[in-house]
């Protein structure tokens, strides 16, 4: 999603927590020549700025995780995008994130097993 985003233009700050999908990211960005446009990070800690687009492709218990530090990055008027869940996910994954984006529920979408949850602020 880095890379795509990063080829239609943007600025992003692209975390992941597991240092071998890190270099990955790294050198995948290399390959794409967006590696002037993609900042890696391993933390969303720090000083990160507010963000009016966040998107999300990660495993159900890492989401729950940091469900608060993502919530918190997302600016007024934002739009954040959680995909890569099964229908399974979706009840745990949309209240615990609905809890910090003032208990506005998620939109669903679905294609065959995968689900995504997308909130705008």
């Amino acid at each position: 999603m880095a890379i795509g985003a990063a080829k239609l233009g943007a600025r992003v700050d692209a975390i992941e927590i597991d240092p071998a999908g890190l270099a990955d990211g790294q050198a995948n960005a290399d390959v794409n020549g967006v590696t002037d446009r993609i900042f890696f990070s391993q933390s969303l800690e720090g000083d990160m700025h507010q963000y009016d687009l966040i998107v999300a492709n990660i495993l159900r218990p890492v989401l729950l995780e940091f469900a608060e530090t993502l919530s918190a990055r997302l600016a007024r008027g934002g739009t954040l995008i959680i995909s890569g869940l099964v229908s399974t996910d979706v009840p745990d994954v949309g209240a615990k994130f609905s809890q910090y984006l003032g208990a506005q529920p998620p939109v669903v979408y679905q294609r065959g097993e995968w689900r995504a949850l997308v909130w705008k602020t």
